[in-house]
């Protein structure tokens, strides 16, 4: 039981900065372009990373003792590479919701 009260508080606290969030954006949160923001930002990020060899993972960073890799990091640029098409498709669902000026 003492561990299911922390958790719950942070469930609790999520849930609310999400209804905050939400409430705040008018609903805007989940508009495709949003979504399309994000994932287009995580693709960089993740094949930009990779690429380098640079580990996002923090637990291989911790058992290295380097942030480094020394090669590339193949899933680091596939997890890009899903996360871009996955933006092209919430880009794509956003622009066709634009109305002109």
């Amino acid at each position: 039981m003492d561990r299911v009260i922390p958790v719950l508080l942070v469930l609790a606290l999520v849930l609310g900065w999400n209804v905050l969030i939400y409430k705040q954006s008018a609903g805007r949160m989940w508009h495709p372009l949003w979504i399309a923001f994000s994932l287009t930002a995580l693709a960089v990020i993740s094949v930009g990373a990779g690429a380098i060899g640079y580990t996002l993972d923090r637990h291989d960073r911790f058992v290295a003792h380097t942030a480094w890799a020394g090669h590339v990091i193949w899933s680091e640029i596939a997890v890009g590479c899903f996360t871009g098409l996955l933006a092209l498709y919430f880009w794509r669902k956003g622009l066709q919701r634009v109305r002109p000026v």
